[in-house]
């Protein structure tokens, strides 16, 4: 098991609150294989609680940041009940000394810091990032405008005690456009797509062959793909 993400399950370990690794490391969860580099930890939560997981970070001497339009600022978050707090689609949690983002206070700014990432690899548990999700009637919202959704039985998944998103959710999201285009995303989403899909299992392949052709009815080239190993 990676140790880092053993340090990520220890450090939220008193939070009472549904959470899941999300990204590349769930999907070495699911897996149990080791397939990247990582240049970071996600973990998804349900947007009714983000105060309750913005207000147990700070308890624990952690900073919180709301990455904003200009890509080069983070807005620092001290309040969980900060209206930005619930339109911010993730945050970033920074351990104050983090060797992997340095945070500075921009000039004339209380809450406005620049920042620079200093490594491509994570390689000491002192960040993670949030991604908010919806839950709908005990299902995963994975489109809302499409109303393509997974029960939560089968959306959150545990390797022993530890909670992650099932692989055919990342998968469905990765094969958006956005992803597979992306100079920054593309490379690791592909690592991702060719090593994860052998592992799904026939109802998972279905679901998510069903999802991405309701979200692309002109089409996907991960379908295609999928449509090989359904044979």
């Amino acid at each position: 098991m990676n140790q880092l993400i053993l340090e990520c399950q220890k450090f939220l370990d008193d939070f009472k609150y549904t959470y899941a690794f999300c990204g590349g490391y769930a999907l070495e969860l699911f897996t149990k294989t080791q397939n990247r580099p990582h240049s970071d930890i996600d973990i998804t939560v349900f947007n009714e609680d983000r105060k309750s997981i913005i207000a147990y970070i700070l308890s624990k001497g952690w900073n919180v940041y709301e990455p904003t339009h200009n890509p080069d600022n983070l807005l620092l978050i001290t309040d969980p009940n900060d209206e930005k707090v619930l339109n911010a689609l993730c945050l970033w949690v920074i351990k104050p000394d983090s060797t992997l983002v340095n945070v500075r206070r921009k000039r004339g700014a209380d809450q406005v810091f620049n920042f620079e990432i200093t490594n491509k690899e994570q390689l000491n548990f002192d960040f993670f990032e949030i991604i908010f999700n919806t839950e709908k009637d005990g299902s995963f919202v994975c489109d809302k405008e499409k109303n393509i959704l997974r029960d939560l039985g089968k959306a959150i998944l545990y390797a022993g005690d530890i909670p992650y998103l099932a692989p055919e959710i990342i998968l469905f999201i990765t094969a958006n456009p956005a992803y597979i285009e992306s100079d920054y995303h593309r490379e690791k989403t592909n690592i991702d797509w060719k090593i994860t899909t052998p592992f799904l299992s026939k109802e998972s392949l279905k679901w998510l062959i069903h999802a991405l052709k309701a979200a692309y009815p002109d089409g996907n080239r991960r379908i295609d793909e999928l449509m090989i190993l359904n044979e």
